[in-house]
């Protein structure tokens, strides 16, 4: 009875010490994260940024090494993508429906891959987008770094326009086309909601 109880106590020690190990911490999306929409189109490529996002998320810590993220979500208003051309960045909010749906926006899933080597991160995460009122499943691959209290991450993802049921712009009767398949790139920054 007596070994049952020590070997009870040293297991409540073991996950005191594990739990503690592994911290978890709230980071917030900074101001001025970028998120960039590209494609072609029948007269050139273009693209489309925003600076604009709000999100948040969970980061499991074990000393100063990330371990995982959980319930990480980010969206933004869909007309704060800019072009630079204003005849263009109408065309696509009409193609958006942004009059119905405002927001884009992504939620993960789960962190497939996530490895960090000194203060240099490698990653594979896969979530729901949302575009235009359709949920898709996408996969984002990219790079990070780790800073005092921050996160910086880069990542992009390729997918067509039709499959969130967007059709492309166009423009003079038609005779410009806009390619189906873009590609979204961000460069972000989560913060320690603590030091905030």
């Amino acid at each position: 009875m007596k070994t049952r109880l020590i070997n009870l106590a040293v297991a409540a020690v073991m996950m005191i010490g594990i739990s503690s190990a592994n911290a978890q911490q709230v980071y917030t999306l900074s101001a001025g994260s970028e998120l960039k929409v590209s494609g072609t189109s029948t007269l050139h490529d273009w693209t489309m940024k925003s600076t604009s996002g709000n999100g948040k998320a969970t980061f499991t810590m074990a000393g100063d090494q990330l371990q995982g993220i959980t319930n990480l979500q980010v969206s933004l208003k869909a007309e704060t993508l800019k072009s630079g051309k204003s005849g263009m960045d109408d065309k696509a909010y009409d193609a958006l429906k942004t009059g119905d749906f405002p927001t884009i926006s992504f939620t993960l899933r789960e962190m497939k891959y996530i490895k960090q080597n000194g203060t240099a991160i490698t990653y594979t995460a896969t979530g729901d987008l949302i575009i235009a009122g359709v949920k898709r499943a996408v996969t984002f691959t990219g790079t990070g770094k780790a800073g005092d209290d921050k996160f910086q991450f880069d990542g992009k993802t390729t997918f067509k326009l039709t499959d969130f049921k967007v059709d492309p712009p166009t423009a003079m009767f038609g005779t410009i086309k806009t390619g189906d398949e873009v590609t979204v790139a961000f460069n972000v920054t989560f913060k320690n909601s603590a030091t905030l």
